[in-house]
């Protein structure tokens, strides 16, 4: 059987997070390309998930989305938000499509349903049916309906969190800026280390070392990706946190180099 692989495009990577609906093509066409040659080389199943960086975000911090309704203003923030999110989701599928990959969007805003900004409910058929036929379904982050607060910002991470369990993957990817998680911050600071594995009783010590994402990020950042990541390595499933700048780095991940960034698993 071919082993499912989930992916993660950090928005940080794929975006220009300081500047409003600013997409980094070359970026994401090359990220498509490894994922491609990858798929060639080797038989995988794919789910291609990505983060919203300057895009639903702008319109989620204007609008407060993520604090719930909070008046009829709302309600134009949720459908800007969706908005510009789906407008994203369409270069990362449309570039897979250049690439050779018959990629689908996946809109989670109209098959998920949260409480609290959490997800209670997910239809979740029609990913399974595009895994049967070899499709790559194509989530990402969201503003979702809340039985709760009326609206809510749900990350990439949430969806993984949510769909992991359910469809079991053998492992996560999680690409982004930095080649894995550091001590500090390695643009800023010359004695950055690198933590090479990450487990749920290590977890602790390395919190405080975790900081928010670069730009407008109302998801949580570093410190939110770390503690999903590590909820799932309880549950045996082991993740990857890696450099997308870097070329080369997914596609040899997909194809099996788990020394690249760092890891996180059961321990």
């Amino acid at each position: 059987m071919k082993e499912l692989i989930f992916i993660k495009l950090g928005g940080s990577l794929i975006t220009d997070k300081n500047k409003p609906f600013t997409a980094r093509y070359d970026v994401i066409d090359r990220l498509a390309m490894e994922i491609h040659e990858a798929r060639e080389e080797k038989k995988m199943k794919l789910i291609v998930a990505h983060g919203g960086g300057s895009f639903p975000h702008i319109p989620a911090n204007k609008f407060k989305v993520h604090n719930g309704v909070l008046g009829e203003q709302s309600h134009r923030g949720i459908a800007e938000v969706q908005s510009a999110a789906a407008k994203l989701n369409r270069i990362i599928v449309n570039s897979l499509l250049r690439a050779g990959e018959n990629a689908i969007s996946v809109q989670p805003s109209a098959c998920m349903l949260s409480r609290n900004g959490q997800i209670v409910d997910f239809y979740m058929k029609p990913i399974k049916e595009m895994l049967e036929h070899n499709l790559i379904p194509v989530p990402y982050g969201d503003v979702s309906f809340d039985l709760k607060k009326g609206c809510a910002i749900i990350s990439t991470e949430k969806i993984l969190s949510f769909l992991a369990p359910k469809l079991k993957p053998k492992r996560i990817i999680v690409a982004g800026l930095t080649n894995g998680v550091f001590t500090s911050d390695p643009n800023l600071t010359a004695d950055a280390e690198l933590i090479q594995e990450i487990t749920p009783s290590t977890f602790n010590k390395i919190k405080k070392h975790l900081k928010g994402s670069h730009g407008i990020d109302v998801t949580g950042g570093m410190l939110h990706k770390v503690e999903t990541l590590v909820e799932l390595a309880r549950l045996g499933i082991e993740s990857q946190i890696l450099s997308g700048l870097k070329e080369g780095n997914l596609k040899v991940a997909l194809l099996g180099n788990k020394e690249i960034g760092s890891r996180v698993r059961a321990g």
